[in-house]
């Protein structure tokens, strides 16, 4: 009798012509909201439709179910693009250069008090970044808006196309690859999810790198720990040097007590988080009691753990989202290693669910990607009958990246 593990390691499960029905139930359901002219999955079905007819009379033939999972994500995609960024771009760094304004004025910049109700303005939600942050947003904050906004998209756009060079996409890929939701929306509201990206993009060839990023979200800390993993010592030492030297240096500009105030800021979030649910995003923390979301946040970390290499950085990443109590479709960036390490049609399936942020896709989609680490067909074999995945011939990311 095989015992349960030995018995998830022999499956292969396939998608088939299975895959593209999900998808076009999910996105036919996700966008059935009506928006003027038309409703956005007419909109979706129309460019599916075109894109099918195009690719059939350009290749004599029609796609096959993984080409229309393709299709259908980057139909999918694109009318998110457009629904969700219409207005109310670059809100983010606004709310960061808020921020620095108040820090230029002696204030504290955070918010310690609970909210009960939503700000009129996205830009007014709480700062939660920690002080260090704060002297370079306060200097960016002093510049004209558009010459900040400029050099603040222009840098997030070639630290996202660094990052997905690192992995192992091609130019092409990764041209394309800004047009998926979560990436177009880390940077249209001009989120720190880029520079995040690049430290884990960069992280094999420059691991010291890595620690920096709990200074932008502490979950990236979870990252980090493959340092350990990996029992690289000195970048680990150099790394945490790195932030310890950030921190003198920004200390006699931020004073002790904005520490003090961020850490009251964390506090009361999550109060307003618990009473209004809406700012956990999708989060796991929003749909579960918090021991449970704690014990499943810990289990998956650990079982990243359990890798070493490549494979051990990309686990670690999907671990820091799921271990993110607040979480927004730009949070998913950080999981794109682990994507590609899935097999072309559960990868597209993956993408998919995640290019359109409605309940149950992205935790539907964390779960496959998870289940990938303990069920082995799920994972990509090179070369792969169904081809046409963003990594080509490699089987995993960061092959072409030499570590030190």
């Amino acid at each position: 009798m095989l015992r349960p593990m030995e018995s998830l390691r022999g499956l292969r499960p396939t998608v088939g012509w299975f895959g593209p029905l999900v998808l076009g139930g999910y996105f036919a359901w996700q966008f059935k909201a009506i928006v003027a002219p038309v409703r956005d999955d007419i909109v979706w079905a129309a460019a599916v439709a075109a894109s099918v007819a195009i690719v059939s009379i350009v290749r004599r033939r029609g796609p096959s179910a993984v080409e229309l999972m393709a299709l259908e994500v980057l139909a999918a995609t694109l009318v998110a693009d457009v629904q969700y960024s219409a207005n109310d771009a670059l809100r983010d760094l606004r709310l960061y250069l808020d921020a620095g304004r108040e820090f230029l004025a002696g204030g504290s910049a955070y918010t310690t008090v609970a909210l009960h109700a939503y700000p009129a303005d996205s830009s007014d939600l709480p700062f939660l970044y920690a002080p260090p942050a704060l002297p370079l947003f306060g200097l960016l904050s002093a510049l004209p808006f558009p010459i900040v906004a400029a050099l603040w998209v222009g840098g997030s756009v070639a630290a996202v196309l660094v990052a997905l060079r690192a992995f192992g996409l091609s130019w092409a890929w990764a041209a394309v690859s800004l047009l998926w939701y979560p990436l177009e929306q880390g940077l249209f509201t001009g989120n720190v999810a880029a520079p995040s990206l690049l430290l884990l993009g960069v992280a094999v060839a420059l691991p010291a790198t890595l620690p920096l990023g709990a200074l932008l979200k502490p979950q990236n800390a979870i990252v980090a720990a493959w340092l350990i993993r990996q029992r690289a010592w000195r970048p680990l030492v150099w790394g945490v040097a790195a932030v310890v030297a950030v921190i003198a240096l920004t200390l006699p500009l931020t004073g002790v007590w904005r520490w003090e105030e961020w850490v009251r800021s964390l506090i009361a979030y999550q109060l307003s988080e618990q009473n209004l649910h809406g700012l956990y995003g999708v989060g796991l923390a929003r749909y579960l009691p918090l021991p449970i979301f704690i014990a499943i946040a810990v289990g998956v970390t650990l079982m990243a753990l359990a890798a070493t290499g490549r494979i051990g950085l990309a686990r670690l990443g999907l671990a820091s989202v799921v271990a993110s109590p607040s979480l927004w479709s730009h949070g998913f960036v950080i999981g794109i290693p682990a994507f590609l390490m899935l097999r072309a049609s559960w990868f597209w399936l993956v993408v998919g669910l995640l290019c359109v942020g409605g309940f149950p896709g992205p935790q539907v989609a964390l779960l496959i990607a998870v289940l990938c680490w303990v069920v082995p067909g799920l994972r990509r074999d090179v070369p792969e009958a169904d081809g046409l995945h963003p990594l080509g011939e490699a089987a995993t990311p960061w092959l072409a990246v030499r570590a030190p």
